[in-house]
């Protein structure tokens, strides 16, 4: 059963200083205060205030004492702590994106072989690129510039949009040939 904490110097100084909140993962920082704070047989648990209200309970006096908490992909800590420590967090995100985006192109070449994952993929074709020019009124051969690129999908979506009297499949079409010209 846990019961409301009567705020107390620590508590009330805690509840009134803005911690930083780390998701290394995705590489995101933002500042939260503490929300609901409540006292039961392991001691203050506390929430973050919203938006961040999905973070907790978690042990407060940990909080307080050790200037952070880990709390699923985040990291919540105080200034003092996140200055201390930001650069080793940040570093260890980018190897951490790193090493998730070698997996996911490993993957990826074993799935469809050589080239998988560095832009174009191994299914690419020169027939292909020919379909992709022609479905953007492009010239068959020579260099495209992405401003060509997408200043013919933008000539041919004002005619070929759903909401202008354009299919849907035309749409699509001319859609995926930028994104296609554009990778390559």
């Amino acid at each position: 059963m846990f019961a409301s904490i009567e705020p107390d110097l620590t508590t009330a100084t805690s509840q009134a200083e803005e911690w930083v909140v780390w998701n290394g993962t995705a590489g995101l920082l933002a500042m939260a205060s503490l929300g609901r704070v409540e006292v039961g047989p392991a001691g203050p648990q506390a929430w973050l205030a919203a938006p961040f209200d999905m973070v907790g309970p978690f042990d407060l006096h940990a909080l307080t004492r050790d200037g952070w908490i880990e709390f699923a992909a985040c990291r919540v800590m105080s200034r003092p702590r996140w200055q201390a420590d930001q650069t080793v967090l940040r570093q260890a995100a980018f190897e951490a994106r790193q090493a998730a985006q070698a997996r996911f192109n490993a993957s990826q070449q074993a799935r469809f072989g050589s080239g998988a994952g560095q832009g174009g993929g191994a299914s690419w074709r020169p027939s292909e690129e020919r379909a992709h020019r022609e479905a953007l009124a492009l010239p068959a051969e020579g260099a495209l510039t992405p401003a060509q690129i997408k200043a013919a999908f933008r000539r041919l979506a004002q005619k070929l949009h759903p909401d202008v009297g354009g299919t849907h499949e035309e749409f699509v079409r001319i859609t995926q040939a930028r994104r296609a010209l554009l990778r390559q």
